[in-house]
C-alpha cells in the first residue's frame, strides 16, 4: 500500500525533477550554460518570432530545456516544417530549420492563402511578394497543383502566359491565360490536350487571335468561343488580319 501511494501521489516524479533541477542549476555553475544561439535555415520565417518562440537567452543552463518540446513549439510557426535542435558543448545550442517552399496562391471565399508543395497553408498575410505566383482556385486544388504546375511547365511557350487555372469538381482543370483566354483542360490526359494547344499556338498563332475560351475536352474536337469582334483576329507583325 505504501509503495502505490507514493506513486499515485507523485512523489517521486516531483521528487525526481527537483534533483534534474538542482543538477541543471549546478551544471550551469559549472559554466554549462548558453552563451550562443545559432539559427540556420530561416529566410521566410519571421525571425523575432522564433526567438521568441526558441525562448532561450545567454546565461540560462544548457540543460536547462528539453529539445523535443523545442522541437515541437518551433513546427508549429507557420513557415517551419521541420527543425533540428543540438547542443553543441559546452555553451552552445544550434538550431536547423527547413522552411516550407512556397507553391501558388489559393483562393478560398474570396481570400488568398499561400500555399506550400505539400498542399499546406502557410499564410493569408504579406503576400505581394509572392504576387508572380499561379492562383488556384476550387476544393482540393493545393493537393492537385504539383501535376498541374508539371503540365504547365512541360510547355515552355505557355508557361508565361497561365495566369490562374480552377479545379472544376476535383476531376479536371480549367486555365485562365493572360488576355482573358479560358482553356477548359479534359479530365482524361490533359498533358495531351495542354501539348496539343502548344503545337496549334506555334503553328497558327492561336493565342494570339480574338479568342475567349478554348474547350479541349471533346476528343477530336476542338470548340472556340471567339471574343467581342467576333471571328476577327489580332494585328500581328508580318500577318494579315
Amino acid at each position: 500500500v505504501g509503495p502505490a501511494w507514493v506513486l499515485q501521489s507523485g512523489l517521486i516524479k516531483r521528487g525526481l525533477d527537483s534533483i534534474w533541477e538542482e543538477t541543471v542549476l549546478q551544471t550551469a555553475e559549472l559554466g554549462l550554460e548558453i552563451n550562443q544561439v545559432l539559427l540556420h535555415g530561416r529566410h521566410n520565417a519571421s525571425r523575432s518570432n522564433i526567438i521568441q518562440t526558441v525562448g532561450l537567452k545567454r546565461g540560462d543552463p544548457i540543460l536547462g530545456f528539453q529539445i523535443t518540446a523545442l522541437r515541437k513549439r518551433l513546427i508549429e510557426l507557420p513557415w517551419v516544417r521541420e527543425a533540428t535542435i543540438k547542443r553543441k558543448w559546452p555553451d552552445t545550442v544550434e538550431i536547423h530549420i527547413a522552411e516550407r517552399q512556397p507553391m501558388v496562391l489559393w483562393q478560398r471565399k474570396k481570400r488568398l492563402y499561400l500555399m506550400d508543395t505539400e498542399g499546406v497553408p502557410i499564410t493569408s498575410n504579406g503576400l505581394d511578394r509572392f504576387q508572380d505566383l499561379l492562383i488556384v482556385v476550387g476544393e482540393g486544388a493545393p493537393k492537385a497543383t504539383p501535376t498541374l504546375l508539371a503540365m504547365i511547365a512541360s510547355q515552355p511557350s505557355l508557361v508565361t502566359k497561365v495566369v490562374a487555372a480552377t479545379l472544376i469538381g476535383k476531376r479536371r482543370w480549367n486555365v485562365l491565360l493572360k488576355g482573358g483566354i479560358k482553356i477548359r483542360l479534359p479530365e482524361k490526359d490533359p498533358h495531351k490536350a495542354w501539348q496539343h494547344l502548344a503545337h496549334l499556338n506555334t503553328k497558327h498563332k492561336l493565342l494570339a487571335r480574338d479568342v475567349n475560351m478554348i474547350d479541349m475536352r471533346l476528343p477530336r474536337h476542338l470548340l472556340i468561343r471567339p471574343g467581342v469582334l467576333g471571328t476577327k483576329t489580332t494585328n500581328l507583325k508580318g500577318q494579315k488580319t
